[in-house]
């Protein structure tokens, strides 16, 4: 487990912390009866909006999607160097792929990879990484979700532009144990129809729940839990930023 420091920020820079007034009691209810949650004005308004600006003008974004167990991370320069024709036929492969497979589109920053790096620490969003790793929101997050196991928060900064998408999955993979999976709300003003809703899925394929990105709200469920994003939609005025990941043991 790396450790985060917390509290490394500048004067200028808003303190990061929870909203006052969340009764943890009675969404803990809600959560044990359900398996997920939607927590809306979760952290301090101040902080989120710092956080919103970090992912929408600091973020260095990739391009982050698989083809079949492999996955590639590509930088904006290598996409923009492919010929259109072969821009179109990377698209073209990776619809062709969702058809029957699991498969991902999307721009993402590895927030958790890059500050055990030593990269980019400066940036707002690590605070909000480190805030995740703080005492006080693993004790928020274990109270949440009645799992004492929980260690640590794993995170991704996201940007689903129009075209991405994240088809059916349920979070459960071989090695560090995920209790929960987190998205953290970052987008401003975002329309259902518009897509990029969090979409949960009963035994029978129906929708059994979706939460539509709305800004500064928490969404946290249990793991394995069949869920997906749906596809954004060319109408899209804006893209919808979040930062997610895994609760995880260790």
């Amino acid at each position: 487990m790396t450790e985060v420091v917390t509290g490394d920020m500048s004067t200028s820079e808003p303190p990061v912390d929870l909203a006052a007034g969340l009764n943890v009691a009675q969404l803990a209810q809600v959560y044990a009866r359900v398996g997920r949650i939607h927590i809306p004005a979760v952290l301090n308004a101040e902080c989120a909006t710092a956080a919103y600006h970090s992912l929408a003008e600091q973020v260095p974004w990739q391009l982050h999607l698989n083809d079949g167990e492999r996955v590639f991370d590509l930088e904006p320069t290598q996409v923009q160097s492919l010929p259109p024709a072969s821009q179109v036929l990377l698209h073209d492969r990776v619809n062709a792929n969702a058809v029957a497979a699991f498969q991902f589109l999307f721009d993402n920053f590895p927030l958790s990879d890059a500050y055990v790096n030593g990269e980019y620490r400066e940036l707002y969003a690590m605070r909000i990484y480190e805030f995740l790793n703080s005492p006080r929101f693993l004790d928020f997050a274990r109270c949440l979700t009645g799992e004492q196991r929980i260690a640590m928060a794993d995170a991704q900064a996201t940007l689903y532009r129009p075209g991405h998408f994240l088809t059916r999955h349920d979070d459960a993979i071989q090695g560090p144990r995920r209790l929960a999976a987190y998205v953290l709300n970052l987008t401003p003003r975002w329309r259902a129809d518009w897509g990029g809703i969090l979409m949960f899925l009963d035994s029978d394929g129906h929708l059994a729940e979706g939460y539509t990105p709305a800004f500064n709200a928490l969404n946290v469920f249990k793991v394995p839990q069949a869920h997906a994003v749906s596809y954004v939609a060319p109408m899209a005025a804006c893209g919808r930023y979040s930062i997610s990941g895994w609760l995880r043991e260790s």
